[in-house]
């Protein structure tokens, strides 16, 4: 038996999350569209090569999670056009800020 996952059901509908229309509402089938590209040209691939190097000023973190507190990261992050690494960082930076540390800008500008 699937899930009932409200914010999928939200995206199907066109309701957001958690309002009266979405509450016990079965979800309604999409068919998928086909946008057409606008003119876009593909990235050059320098500006490719750039963008997938990260910053020396960026250490790099593994981060070991149970599969559902990584599963809600990434729907909170769906949810709100966002990705969860940004959703990572708002997390660490209240954390930081809760503990007295300024936040990320109060650590990395010490």
């Amino acid at each position: 038996m699937a899930r009932n996952n409200p914010a999928l059901e939200a995206i199907r509908n066109g309701t957001p999350p958690g309002s009266a229309a979405t509450a016990g509402t079965p979800a309604a089938s999409v068919a998928p569209t086909a946008v057409p590209a606008q003119g876009l040209a593909p990235a050059p691939v320098e500006a490719l090569a750039a963008a997938a190097k990260p910053s020396k000023d960026v250490a790099k973190v593994m981060l070991y999670l149970p599969p559902k507190v990584a599963r809600k990261f990434k729907e909170i992050g769906f949810v709100e056009d966002r990705k969860a690494h940004d959703v990572y960082l708002d997390a660490l930076d209240l954390y930081l800020t809760q503990q007295g540390h300024g936040g990320l800008k109060g650590v990395t500008e010490r």
